[in-house]
């Protein structure tokens, strides 16, 4: 089952019984994006001030179900970042090469001369040449600048010809942008072009405005010149790298230090239901860092957008979610969200267990009893029932195609029955113990007429097994009277010979 806290309203109620009507649960005065983590400063040795006395034992996530972001003015939004002067736009021309020609008598000399050395030079020329631009026919003056098709060196990066050197992680967006934002030239590609523009708009690109230029620019993800296409497995950004990739820079305390971001995410991430399905099955269905925290346009979901996020992929349990009475309630106004039961980076399994025990974002956390742990106590009874229906009948069945038994169409209406489990699991968002009870009677009742079903063939198998050992049992007694009778009669037979020879 998939809730780690069916309705925290009740710890609000409990707690605004507790304190003076006219005291006010103070503001979050400031932006709660990457500071989500509150007892981080404001717990001991955290710098912010200290949580009260009376807040000892709560959790970090049953901070904001209270405590809420301070309302911005439209006035004091931020505006959007300036943009930031890139190097001159090098447009590829309209038809390119499928391949760089790097045997072109004197042509590529950037290749050919950086090949010659050794070391990082080298490095990388073979870095590019292994590359999707060099596929694409994208060569070193499309970025770097300059003409490549003269014999040296010095020729070859005259700041006549446009030579621009290597380029500031400040210019590096908008010089990828140069064709990456280009429509016409990357319509034949099917790419979107609105890479750099979220970038902009990212945490990333408004820090780089600001001239702090430790942030994630394109060739901290991508490569510098090993540049791979994003759906080659070994490629930085393939599904099952974009955790590592990003973890270089969020997992590393003390490139991390200044931002108040914790570097524990990766850590968190691995061992859950989505870092285990990704990392150790290659489940590319499995989300990635950026599957919630979006890609060039990345910034830390808000805690009121995350039940929007993980909806991307659970719409039926979001949909459920929305038309019951924790989706019902006004964002911000401390209602659960998906993770305050399930939780963020550390997604745990979704079990029955979660209706019960102490532990943070169990039912029973915020419904400690009364009218509403009633019905929790129902939806729970009723799933656990048809569960427990579902496994015996599955249990029957396998009894039964042990004994060599023809089961595939009971196993068929097995799964119509864990299809209605699921779809209960789903429907126990709504925290509705009639629509969940529809669905639990209908999986019971479809479980019941299996495992009866699987009881009827069984117990005809062994109807008909007793039947043929008394077959056999009587064929046996019948041959045994034959072959008595026979030697009986064919002693005598003997017998009456030997008289007669007499």
């Amino acid at each position: 089952m998939n809730v780690r806290a069916l309705g925290a309203v009740a710890v609000m109620a409990v707690v605004a019984a507790a304190r003076p009507v006219a005291t006010q649960i103070p503001n979050i005065p400031h932006s709660i994006e990457g500071r989500d983590v509150c007892l981080a400063c404001h717990g001991p040795g955290g710098g912010a001030p200290l949580r009260p006395a009376d807040h000892e034992g709560r959790t970090n996530d049953m901070c904001r179900l209270c405590h809420q972001p301070k309302p911005v003015a439209p006035a004091e939004v931020a505006p959007p970042p300036p943009r930031v002067a890139g190097t001159p736009e090098f447009r590829p021309p309209a038809m390119l090469p499928r391949r760089v020609p790097l045997r072109e008598g004197r042509t590529r000399s950037c290749y050919w001369c950086h090949t010659s050395y050794e070391g990082r030079l080298a490095e990388q020329a073979r870095d590019w040449e292994a590359s999707i631009h060099a596929l694409r026919g994208i060569g070193c003056e499309f970025c770097h600048g300059g003409d490549p098709n003269v014999p040296t060196a010095g020729a070859a990066m005259d700041s006549a010809k446009g030579w621009a050197g290597v380029p500031s992680r400040e210019r590096i967006p908008e010089l990828c942008g140069s064709c990456h934002a280009n429509v016409e030239y990357m319509r034949q590609f099917d790419i979107p072009t609105d890479q750099l523009q979220r970038y902009r708009e990212s945490q990333h690109g408004r820090l780089l405005a600001t001239g702090d230029d430790k942030v994630a620019v394109c060739t901290d993800c991508h490569g510098g010149h090993r540049i791979l296409a994003a759906n080659d497995p070994s490629s930085t950004v393939y599904a099952t790298n974009v955790p590592q990739t990003c973890a270089r820079c969020h997992a590393n305390p003390e490139y991390m230090r200044g931002y108040g971001i914790p570097t524990h995410q990766y850590a968190l991430y691995r061992e859950s239901v989505h870092g285990e399905a990704l990392l150790e099955r290659k489940d590319r269905r499995a989300p990635t860092c950026a599957t919630c925290h979006g890609t060039h346009g990345a910034a830390p979901p808000g805690f009121a957008e995350v039940a929007n996020v993980c909806g991307n992929c659970h719409a039926a349990t979001e949909r459920y979610f929305l038309e019951g009475a924790h989706g019902r309630g006004e964002e911000g106004s401390g209602v659960p969200r998906c993770i305050t039961c399930h939780g963020r980076y550390d997604v745990g399994p979704a079990s029955d267990a979660l209706f019960t025990g102490n532990e943070p974002g169990r039912c029973t956390t915020c419904h400690g009893g009364g009218e509403i742990r009633a019905k929790v106590d129902s939806i729970a009874a009723a799933i656990t029932f048809a569960a427990q229906r579902l496994d015996d009948a599955e249990a029957r069945l396998d009894e039964a195609e042990g004994l060599n038994l023809i089961v595939r169409p009971e196993r068929e209406r097995l799964r119509e029955a864990r299809t209605a489990l699921i779809e209960a699991r789903a429907i126990q968002h709504t925290v509705e113990v009639e629509r969940v009870a529809a669905k639990t009677n209908e999986a019971v009742e479809i479980s019941g007429g299996v495992q009866a079903g699987a009881d009827t063939m069984i117990a005809d198998l062994r109807f008909r097994r007793r039947a043929m050992a008394m077959v056999v049992a009587f064929l046996l007694l019948l041959s045994g009277v034959v072959f008595y009778t026979k030697f009986q009669y064919d002693r005598e037979l003997r017998s009456q010979l030997k008289r007669r020879r007499a």
